[in-house]
Protein backbone atom coordinates (compact mmCIF):
# COMPACT_ATOMS: atom_id res chain seq x y z
CA UNK A 1 0.00 0.00 0.00
CA UNK A 2 1.20 3.49 -0.85
CA UNK A 3 2.13 5.54 2.21
CA UNK A 4 -0.08 8.61 2.32
CA UNK A 5 -0.98 10.56 5.44
CA UNK A 6 -4.68 10.51 6.32
CA UNK A 7 -5.50 11.06 9.99
CA UNK A 8 -9.31 11.36 9.98
CA UNK A 9 -12.47 10.29 8.18
CA UNK A 10 -16.16 9.91 9.06
CA UNK A 11 -15.46 6.86 11.21
CA UNK A 12 -12.35 7.67 13.23
CA UNK A 13 -9.81 10.37 14.03
CA UNK A 14 -6.21 9.52 14.97
CA UNK A 15 -5.01 11.80 17.77
CA UNK A 16 -1.63 10.27 18.63
CA UNK A 17 0.45 7.15 17.99
CA UNK A 18 3.63 6.35 19.90
CA UNK A 19 5.97 3.46 20.74
CA UNK A 20 6.81 2.65 24.35
CA UNK A 21 8.09 -0.07 26.64
CA UNK A 22 6.06 -1.54 29.46
CA UNK A 23 6.97 -4.59 31.55
CA UNK A 24 9.84 -5.32 29.16
CA UNK A 25 7.44 -5.43 26.22
CA UNK A 26 7.39 -3.19 23.15
CA UNK A 27 3.95 -1.62 22.76
CA UNK A 28 2.18 0.73 20.39
CA UNK A 29 -0.08 3.32 21.97
CA UNK A 30 -3.03 4.65 19.97
CA UNK A 31 -5.22 7.56 21.03
CA UNK A 32 -8.17 8.61 18.91
CA UNK A 33 -11.86 9.43 18.62
CA UNK A 34 -14.48 6.95 17.39
CA UNK A 35 -17.20 8.65 15.34
CA UNK A 36 -19.02 5.62 13.90
CA UNK A 37 -21.46 3.86 16.30
CA UNK A 38 -21.32 0.71 14.15
CA UNK A 39 -17.54 0.22 14.36
CA UNK A 40 -16.84 -3.51 14.60
CA UNK A 41 -13.04 -3.81 14.58
CA UNK A 42 -9.78 -1.86 14.38
CA UNK A 43 -6.58 -3.41 12.97
CA UNK A 44 -3.12 -1.85 13.19
CA UNK A 45 -0.32 -2.49 10.67
CA UNK A 46 3.13 -1.07 10.04
CA UNK A 47 4.10 -0.21 6.46
CA UNK A 48 7.91 -0.60 6.13
CA UNK A 49 10.13 0.59 3.28
CA UNK A 50 9.05 -2.22 0.93
CA UNK A 51 5.41 -1.12 1.48
CA UNK A 52 4.27 -4.57 2.62
CA UNK A 53 1.79 -4.55 5.48
CA UNK A 54 3.02 -6.03 8.77
CA UNK A 55 0.20 -6.87 11.16
CA UNK A 56 0.73 -5.54 14.71
CA UNK A 57 -2.55 -6.05 16.61
CA UNK A 58 -6.34 -6.00 16.42
CA UNK A 59 -9.08 -4.59 18.67
CA UNK A 60 -12.71 -5.77 18.35
CA UNK A 61 -16.01 -4.71 19.91
CA UNK A 62 -16.89 -3.14 22.22
CA UNK A 63 -15.75 0.03 20.47
CA UNK A 64 -18.13 2.73 21.74
CA UNK A 65 -18.21 6.22 20.29
CA UNK A 66 -15.95 8.82 21.88
CA UNK A 67 -12.38 8.81 23.14
CA UNK A 68 -10.30 5.69 22.53
CA UNK A 69 -7.00 4.95 24.28
CA UNK A 70 -5.20 1.66 23.62
CA UNK A 71 -1.79 0.20 24.43
CA UNK A 72 -1.13 -3.15 22.81
CA UNK A 73 1.95 -5.34 22.70
CA UNK A 74 3.87 -5.65 19.43
CA UNK A 75 5.18 -9.16 18.71
CA UNK A 76 8.92 -8.90 19.45
CA UNK A 77 11.72 -10.13 17.21
CA UNK A 78 15.27 -9.11 16.42
CA UNK A 79 14.02 -7.49 13.22
CA UNK A 80 11.52 -5.15 14.83
CA UNK A 81 14.08 -4.12 17.47
CA UNK A 82 16.81 -3.14 14.97
CA UNK A 83 15.30 0.31 14.38
CA UNK A 84 15.65 1.07 18.09
CA UNK A 85 19.42 0.50 17.86
CA UNK A 86 19.87 2.99 15.01
CA UNK A 87 20.98 6.43 16.22
CA UNK A 88 18.72 9.35 15.25
CA UNK A 89 15.04 9.88 14.50
CA UNK A 90 13.13 6.97 12.94
CA UNK A 91 10.15 7.59 10.65
CA UNK A 92 7.44 4.93 10.76
CA UNK A 93 4.16 4.61 8.88
CA UNK A 94 1.16 3.07 10.64
CA UNK A 95 -1.95 1.85 8.81
CA UNK A 96 -5.29 1.67 10.65
CA UNK A 97 -7.94 -0.55 9.04
CA UNK A 98 -11.48 -0.08 10.37
CA UNK A 99 -14.53 -2.27 9.66
CA UNK A 100 -18.20 -1.66 10.44
CA UNK A 101 -20.87 -4.22 11.33
CA UNK A 102 -21.53 -4.82 7.61
CA UNK A 103 -17.87 -5.77 7.05
CA UNK A 104 -17.13 -2.65 5.03
CA UNK A 105 -13.55 -1.37 5.51
CA UNK A 106 -11.95 2.06 5.58
CA UNK A 107 -8.32 3.05 6.08
CA UNK A 108 -6.27 5.75 7.79
CA UNK A 109 -2.49 6.25 7.71
CA UNK A 110 -0.23 8.11 10.13
CA UNK A 111 3.43 9.09 9.96
CA UNK A 112 5.10 8.55 13.34
CA UNK A 113 8.46 10.15 14.22
CA UNK A 114 10.31 8.38 17.02
CA UNK A 115 13.00 10.79 18.21
CA UNK A 116 16.45 9.84 19.53
CA UNK A 117 15.48 10.83 23.08
CA UNK A 118 12.62 8.30 22.98
CA UNK A 119 14.86 5.63 21.44
CA UNK A 120 17.47 6.12 24.17
CA UNK A 121 14.81 5.26 26.74
CA UNK A 122 13.75 2.21 24.73
CA UNK A 123 17.37 1.05 24.43
CA UNK A 124 17.80 1.41 28.17
CA UNK A 125 14.57 -0.47 28.93
CA UNK A 126 15.44 -3.34 26.58
CA UNK A 127 19.21 -3.35 27.38
CA UNK A 128 20.08 -2.67 23.74
CA UNK A 129 23.30 -1.07 22.52
CA UNK A 130 22.97 1.69 19.97
CA UNK A 131 24.22 0.88 16.50
CA UNK A 132 27.87 1.92 16.45
CA UNK A 133 27.95 2.27 20.24
CA UNK A 134 30.24 -0.75 20.36
CA UNK A 135 32.54 -1.60 17.47
CA UNK A 136 35.12 -4.34 17.06
CA UNK A 137 38.69 -3.33 16.29
CA UNK A 138 41.94 -5.32 16.57
CA UNK A 139 40.00 -8.28 17.98
CA UNK A 140 38.58 -6.22 20.87
CA UNK A 141 35.30 -4.42 21.49
CA UNK A 142 35.41 -0.62 21.79
CA UNK A 143 32.67 1.56 23.28
CA UNK A 144 31.68 5.18 22.62
CA UNK A 145 33.38 7.66 24.96
CA UNK A 146 32.14 10.85 23.28
CA UNK A 147 29.79 11.83 20.46
CA UNK A 148 29.34 15.25 18.82
CA UNK A 149 27.44 16.12 15.65
CA UNK A 150 27.01 19.74 14.51
CA UNK A 151 26.80 21.57 11.19
CA UNK A 152 30.58 22.06 11.26
CA UNK A 153 31.88 18.72 12.49
CA UNK A 154 31.11 15.20 13.67
CA UNK A 155 33.16 13.40 16.30
CA UNK A 156 33.06 9.82 17.59
CA UNK A 157 35.58 8.68 20.20
CA UNK A 158 35.94 5.05 21.28
CA UNK A 159 37.86 3.44 24.13
CA UNK A 160 38.34 -0.29 24.82
CA UNK A 161 35.22 -1.74 26.40
CA UNK A 162 37.21 -2.84 29.44
CA UNK A 163 38.53 0.69 30.08
CA UNK A 164 36.96 3.65 31.85
CA UNK A 165 35.73 6.52 29.67
CA UNK A 166 37.41 9.01 32.03
CA UNK A 167 40.69 7.16 32.58
CA UNK A 168 41.51 5.69 29.20
CA UNK A 169 44.87 4.46 27.92
CA UNK A 170 43.84 3.96 24.29
CA UNK A 171 41.38 5.86 22.12
CA UNK A 172 40.20 5.65 18.52
CA UNK A 173 38.67 8.83 17.09
CA UNK A 174 36.66 9.42 13.91
CA UNK A 175 36.60 13.18 13.36
CA UNK A 176 34.84 14.66 10.32
CA UNK A 177 35.38 18.27 9.29
CA UNK A 178 32.27 19.13 7.25
CA UNK A 179 34.06 21.35 4.78
CA UNK A 180 34.03 21.32 0.99
CA UNK A 181 36.40 24.13 0.04
CA UNK A 182 39.38 23.13 2.20
CA UNK A 183 41.81 20.48 0.97
CA UNK A 184 43.33 17.57 2.88
CA UNK A 185 46.74 19.27 2.79
CA UNK A 186 45.29 22.51 4.23
CA UNK A 187 43.69 20.66 7.15
CA UNK A 188 46.93 18.72 7.66
CA UNK A 189 48.95 21.96 7.88
CA UNK A 190 46.51 23.39 10.44
CA UNK A 191 46.70 20.24 12.57
CA UNK A 192 50.50 20.19 12.46
CA UNK A 193 50.95 23.89 13.24
CA UNK A 194 48.40 23.77 16.07
CA UNK A 195 50.06 20.77 17.69
CA UNK A 196 53.56 22.23 17.36
CA UNK A 197 52.35 25.48 18.87
CA UNK A 198 51.50 23.55 22.03
CA UNK A 199 54.72 21.54 21.84
CA UNK A 200 57.50 23.09 19.69
CA UNK A 201 59.71 20.01 20.15
CA UNK A 202 56.99 17.61 19.04
CA UNK A 203 58.25 14.55 17.19
CA UNK A 204 55.97 14.84 14.13
CA UNK A 205 56.21 12.65 11.04
CA UNK A 206 54.39 12.65 7.71
CA UNK A 207 54.49 8.93 6.96
CA UNK A 208 52.73 8.77 3.62
CA UNK A 209 51.03 11.11 1.17
CA UNK A 210 48.93 10.50 -1.92
CA UNK A 211 46.07 12.28 -3.64
CA UNK A 212 43.52 13.36 -1.01
CA UNK A 213 45.13 11.18 1.69
CA UNK A 214 47.89 11.80 4.26
CA UNK A 215 49.13 9.39 6.93
CA UNK A 216 51.02 10.90 9.86
CA UNK A 217 52.09 10.20 13.44
CA UNK A 218 53.51 12.07 16.40
CA UNK A 219 54.93 11.64 19.88
CA UNK A 220 55.24 14.38 22.50
CA UNK A 221 58.08 12.83 24.53
CA UNK A 222 60.05 16.09 24.25
CA UNK A 223 57.28 18.15 25.85
CA UNK A 224 58.28 18.11 29.52
CA UNK A 225 55.06 19.76 30.73
CA UNK A 226 52.81 17.22 29.00
CA UNK A 227 52.05 13.57 29.74
CA UNK A 228 53.75 11.29 27.22
CA UNK A 229 51.28 10.49 24.42
CA UNK A 230 51.57 9.17 20.88
CA UNK A 231 49.27 9.06 17.89
CA UNK A 232 48.86 7.40 14.48
CA UNK A 233 46.41 9.12 12.10
CA UNK A 234 44.95 9.10 8.61
CA UNK A 235 43.57 12.25 6.98
CA UNK A 236 41.44 11.85 3.86
CA UNK A 237 38.40 13.14 2.00
CA UNK A 238 35.25 11.09 2.53
CA UNK A 239 31.52 11.26 1.92
CA UNK A 240 30.74 14.03 4.43
CA UNK A 241 33.95 16.06 4.39
CA UNK A 242 37.55 15.59 5.48
CA UNK A 243 38.08 12.70 7.90
CA UNK A 244 40.76 12.58 10.57
CA UNK A 245 40.80 8.98 11.81
CA UNK A 246 43.32 8.44 14.59
CA UNK A 247 44.56 6.12 17.33
CA UNK A 248 45.94 7.66 20.55
CA UNK A 249 47.88 5.91 23.27
CA UNK A 250 49.11 7.08 26.64
CA UNK A 251 52.85 6.48 26.45
CA UNK A 252 55.18 5.49 23.63
CA UNK A 253 54.30 3.33 20.61
CA UNK A 254 56.72 0.89 19.03
CA UNK A 255 57.22 0.89 15.26
CA UNK A 256 55.40 -2.43 15.16
CA UNK A 257 52.39 -0.94 16.99
CA UNK A 258 52.37 2.06 14.66
CA UNK A 259 52.33 -0.22 11.62
CA UNK A 260 49.58 -2.36 13.13
CA UNK A 261 47.34 0.59 13.92
CA UNK A 262 48.00 2.17 10.56
CA UNK A 263 46.54 -0.99 8.99
CA UNK A 264 43.56 -0.97 11.39
CA UNK A 265 42.73 2.68 10.61
CA UNK A 266 42.79 1.93 6.87
CA UNK A 267 39.76 -0.32 7.38
CA UNK A 268 37.57 2.45 8.85
CA UNK A 269 35.32 3.71 6.02
CA UNK A 270 34.89 7.37 5.14
CA UNK A 271 31.10 7.45 5.26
Amino acid sequence: MVRKKKMENDWFKIEKISFLSENKQLKLSLAGTIKNPSLESLEVYEIPEDSSEQFLWKKEKPLPMGTLSLKERIPSSAQNMDWIRKIGTTRKWILITLKNDNGLPTHLQAEVLVHESEKKKLRKDFSLEAEGEVIRLDGREWKIASEVNTNEQALLQYVPKAESVLYWNEMVTIHVYKVRSSSVSQIYSLLESGKKKDCPNLNWSKDQESENRIAYSWENSSCTKQTLNSQVAKLFRGEYGIYNVRYDRKGRMSDQDKSHWSDVLDKIPGK
